[in-house]
């Protein structure tokens, strides 16, 4: 478990279990306004910012916005045919839009081996399943915390991981910054970037 597959948008099917879904999504891009798009595309969406809260509220017009999705399928495909430059994933979860999101400000900030602290791009899909694979069990599962599907979409092609095991418990909490990332896993990122602006040159 916790291992990561590559799929094509046609073969990608959505669990039947009860799970929410959410996108997760760049808030700040020089072409697409994220909360235009939302609105547009949503009727009544329910949104936060993930940098609502000290120290980034400073960052909050360029935050990284969590959406929650009625029809997961009709978002993807909306997405992939008309903003896909839009960096962003799609997470599965059991738990609400406020819980996952005080997840995700875990991973705002990150070690770098090495180096001092940075800020993370872990909502790009093309960065989050580059360094995926070089996370251990133990950090997998720390990643997802109450998130149980993980779905990087990269061009045409959709990478899915499931959380290994089950969710942390609350005496098992993470704290900001807890994700050190390794020279493998920053060279696995540096791939990963790559391969997106060779995405992105082809789409030109």
């Amino acid at each position: 478990m916790g291992a990561m597959a590559t799929l094509g948008a046609g073969n990608l099917h959505f669990p039947e279990k009860d799970l929410q879904w959410y996108a997760l999504l760049e808030g700040a891009h020089p072409t697409y306004n994220t909360l235009d798009l939302v609105y547009k595309n949503i009727a009544t969406p329910e949104w936060v910012a993930i940098y609502q809260f000290a120290p980034y509220e400073a960052l909050i017009k360029v935050s990284p916005v969590l959406i929650k999705l009625d029809q997961p399928h009709k978002w993807l495909q909306q997405w992939q045919q008309s903003f896909p430059g839009l960096a962003g994933s799609m997470l599965g979860s059991e738990k609400s839009l406020e819980t996952v999101a005080g997840h995700l400000r875990t991973l705002v900030s990150v070690r770098i081996e090495g180096g001092a602290d940075a800020l993370f791009r872990f909502h790009d899909s093309w960065i989050a399943s580059a360094l995926y694979p070089t996370l251990d069990y133990a950090e997998r599962a720390r990643f997802h915390g109450p998130i149980c599907q993980w779905l990087w979409p990269r061009g045409r092609e959709i990478c899915q991981a499931e959380r290994p095991g089950e969710m942390l418990t609350e005496d098992q909490a993470l704290s900001e910054g807890w994700l050190q990332l390794s020279t493998e896993s920053q060279r696995a990122i540096r791939q990963g970037l790559m391969s997106k602006r060779n995405w992105k040159e082809g789409q030109q």
